[in-house]
């Protein structure tokens, strides 16, 4: 199996690629366990007042201090 074309770079500027897309680091972020299984949510609502998907970095990411 081929690896996509932008993997064939630098792994520094891949890595940096990939956390680019991911919440990781968002302030909004928590972590917590239940049942034995790590849980990651986003507590920060959205428009409709529903609780975000995460994983993926949404436009009110901000940086945890």
């Amino acid at each position: 199996m081929a690896l996509d074309s932008y993997r064939y770079r630098d792994p520094l500027e891949v890595l940096m690629l990939d956390e680019a897309r991911t919440c990781r680091g968002c302030s909004h972020q928590t972590h917590g366990w239940a049942f034995g299984v790590a849980i990651v949510a986003c507590t920060k609502p959205d428009e409709k007042g529903n609780r975000r998907q995460s994983g993926r970095r949404c436009k009110d990411y901000k940086e945890a201090e």
